[in-house]
């Protein structure tokens, strides 16, 4: 049985782990696999986490859930920080983060080779490494690979197999389906690693081979991936603008949207919402400017996709100084709970989430803040727990971030003067409406025409 490791036990590392786990053929389980993290405080808290149901549970995905809580009992979840483990691993898959530094505009990229390098001092004959992480195009081929093949040198080891697969899932209800039905990308060193990561690919998820797309470079894999998020990044910047111009002369955005998207050809176009957050869209339009000046040290500029992230960037406070304008005395001292402050519906994730700006706005108008997250148990940025549901009739302004599926329970009484403000269409039409048409209650809905 082939020895898979998983190293970086992040949503994707998570993930990656459970699926080659629960791998099969014939009814038998097809690897042994084991997660690998950091020797660290962190590392230690995520191993012991994964060593119960708690690891599911960072996001709401019923199947994800099932999934894992059915291996876990079968005893095929196992994670450790002990790095001897990479010595007799037939595949590595690394999944760990390579970090962006905004203050010097650039890609973290010591950190994520010391990592590289940590594993490759380990790694047996013929051992398949497959980078998942999301690197400046160039990284790979022109870093990773000669520093692996050194290393191996050094021991006397010829012979190993690179590939670049970067993480398409899709955190929060369509986890589990995301991971098992979407298309593989991969990019490789040779023909021979692209062939064995395909093999491997196979196996892990059941695809058929025109699920699986082959780049013949790790370099063209990378600036997919980048390619794709930059275009969602600077969609979302491009609403922004026309949701300025809407908001100004009251012009109702959405409505306009909706026309928009009947066309085919424009159906995927972007809602207007209260920013941007995740670990991805936040960086990863950057990565093609760091990848001309860190890796092929040429200088070509990328306009749009650092304007995007520029607007995006500022899409929160804007929003709110638009709030505060029409809302000043409604807002100023009150008491304001925040509905969902996860950076995206149906799951944990709080890196760079919006909230922290909107948390922030209210801190200073003076206001008393809580938060209502069902799934973010604890969020520290604000070091508070969720508020408990029984309560939520007794807050001056309710604040709507994030579209969680238990979010559609919800039934709040709110009290005489209190202002709604939905800032990512978290309330459907008909209570919309219903809001709207309540004198007693004051409302904003992000795009749409203010009443």
């Amino acid at each position: 049985m082939k020895k898979i490791v998983i190293q970086g036990l992040g949503y994707v590392g998570l993930a990656m782990m459970t699926f080659c786990a629960g791998a099969k053929k014939n009814n038998k389980y097809l690897f042994n696999v084991v997660g690998v993290e950091k020797n660290s405080n962190k590392g230690l808290k995520i191993v012991n986490r994964i060593k119960t149901n708690e690891a599911a549970k960072i996001v709401d995905d019923r199947n994800f859930f099932k999934f894992f809580k059915k291996l876990n009992k079968d005893n095929r979840i196992n994670a450790s920080i002990n790095k001897n483990e990479y010595s007799d691993a037939d595949v590595i898959i690394v999944c760990s983060n390579c970090d962006f530094d905004f203050t010097n505009n650039s890609v973290k990229l010591e950190e994520y080779i010391k990592n590289i390098n940590e594993i490759s001092l380990h790694l047996k004959e013929n051992c398949l490494v497959i980078i998942q992480s999301t690197l400046p195009p160039g990284t790979t081929s022109n870093i990773l690979q000669p520093l692996i093949q050194k290393n191996l040198k050094k021991r006397g080891i010829k012979n190993f197999y690179l590939c670049h697969s970067f993480e398409r899932i899709t955190p929060g209800k369509d986890y589990y389906k995301s991971m098992k039905n979407v298309e593989r990308i991969i990019g490789g060193k040779n023909k021979q690693s692209l062939k064995i990561t395909k093999k491997i690919f196979k196996d892990i998820f059941s695809l058929t081979s025109n699920k699986i797309i082959e780049f013949n470079t790790t370099s063209e894999s990378e600036t997919c991936k980048i390619i794709e998020n930059s275009y969602r990044a600077t969609n979302i910047a491009f609403i922004e603008e026309w949701r300025k111009f809407c908001f100004a002369n009251n012009l109702d955005l959405e409505k306009i949207l909706d026309c928009i998207r009947m066309r085919k050809t424009h159906s995927n176009i972007m809602r207007s919402g209260i920013g941007v957050g995740g670990y991805c869209l936040t960086k990863d339009p950057l990565f093609g400017q760091a990848s001309s000046k860190q890796i092929f040290k040429k200088k070509f500029n990328f306009p749009l996709s650092t304007k995007a992230v520029e607007v995006n960037q500022l899409m929160t406070s804007d929003i709110l100084k638009e709030i505060k304008q029409k809302f000043n005395k409604n807002i100023l001292g009150k008491k304001v709970i925040l509905i969902g402050v996860s950076y995206r519906e149906d799951t944990n994730d709080t890196r760079f989430t919006p909230a922290e700006g909107v948390y922030d706005f209210f801190k200073k108008m003076g206001c008393k803040l809580e938060f209502y997250d069902p799934i973010v148990d604890f969020w520290e940025y604000s070091r508070s727990n969720s508020f408990m549901k029984k309560g939520l009739e007794n807050f001056d302004v309710y604040v709507y971030l994030i579209k969680h599926q238990f979010f559609k329970r919800l039934n709040i009484k709110y009290k005489k003067k209190s202002l709604i403000l939905d800032l990512n269409h978290v309330i459907n039409k008909k209570e919309r409406i219903k809001i709207n048409n309540n004198r007693n209650l004051n409302s904003y809905f992000i795009g749409s025409k203010q009443i």
